[in-house]
């Protein structure tokens, strides 16, 4: 059994499931998409030699019953499934609890049914479902080293909590896919040459810049989604050209990964380094 949510950019929602006056009868697209497998053929060769592959758009098509009030319930739906327009699907069981993002392709509506059945066409350009939940890991940690009640006529100031930093952090990938990852680093005092680095295969992603206090960077490596850019004094900056010139786009395998950090001038110390990303499924 499974729970079904519609969600359109404007946050309004059509759910399906116990009490809703929808009623599933036909779902396909859960499935993995059909992929394109791009190969060279030589005539000296037996078969061929294979170049690249990729998953093709992913086409969800629901058809769902509506009960009483058969009109009400039906401009219900027009004011979340709109032709042209994005469209989330949030969809729950037992062991999932994912979403996709695509676009409203056709909305067909059989009027004179003994109850108006409802057919949607979604295009997902990104053809993977995405876990709900951000999967988020941090590089430093403040641990507490202060209990209450307390009472005290100390002098010297009062010490609530340290930062602990890591310098190295598994992150592990529970989807079924790999998947890209966002890094943010937050610069605590001054250093230069931040460098991300996979422990077991030693590729890095490395930032050629002098860091000042409270700077932020964000990195992310996501398919069709990589940037690189500088907050500071609340000002949001590309900074894509200091990209050092052998980084890599870190990925996370499905294996998990094991990430470490280093910097060029400065205390390790002051940078916190925080890794999130989604994990991705191909099936349903």
């Amino acid at each position: 059994m499974f729970n079904m949510i519609f969600e359109n950019k404007d946050g309004k929602q059509l759910q399906f499931g116990a009490g809703s006056p929808y009623t599933i009868t036909e779902f396909s697209g859960l499935n993995p998409p059909k992929a394109t497998i791009n190969t060279n053929t030589t005539a000296t060769l037996d078969g061929g030699t294979f170049n690249s592959s990729k998953l093709q758009i992913r086409s969800i098509n629901v058809a769902f019953v509506i009960e009483e009030d058969a009109e009400k319930n039906r401009l219900a739906v027009y004011s979340v499934v709109q032709s042209k327009m994005p469209l989330r699907i949030y969809y729950q069981s037992e062991y999932l609890d994912i979403f996709i993002d695509g676009y409203v392709e056709d909305v067909d509506i059989s009027y004179f049914a003994k109850k108006n059945i409802v057919t949607v066409a979604i295009l997902c350009p990104f053809p993977y479902f995405k876990g709900a939940q951000e999967v988020i890991n941090e590089l430093s940690s403040v641990t507490p080293i202060f209990h209450f009640p307390f009472a005290s006529t100390a002098a010297k100031e009062l010490v609530f909590g340290v930062i602990d930093t890591l310098t190295s952090v598994e992150v592990v990938n529970s989807g079924s896919v790999e998947t890209g990852l966002t890094f943010q680093l937050y610069a605590r005092n001054e250093l230069s040459n931040p460098k991300i680095i996979n422990y077991e295969t030693k590729e890095y992603i490395e930032i050629d810049i002098d860091m000042e206090s409270g700077d932020l960077i964000t990195i992310t490596t996501g398919q069709g989604n990589k940037t690189v850019s500088l907050l500071r004094d609340g000002v949001t900056t590309n900074i894509f050209n200091l990209l050092s010139k052998n980084s890599t786009w870190l990925q996370l395998d499905t294996a998990g990964s094991v990430f470490v950090y280093e910097v060029g001038t400065g205390s390790v110390t002051n940078l916190d380094v925080t890794i999130s990303h989604y994990d991705l499924f191909e099936g349903v």
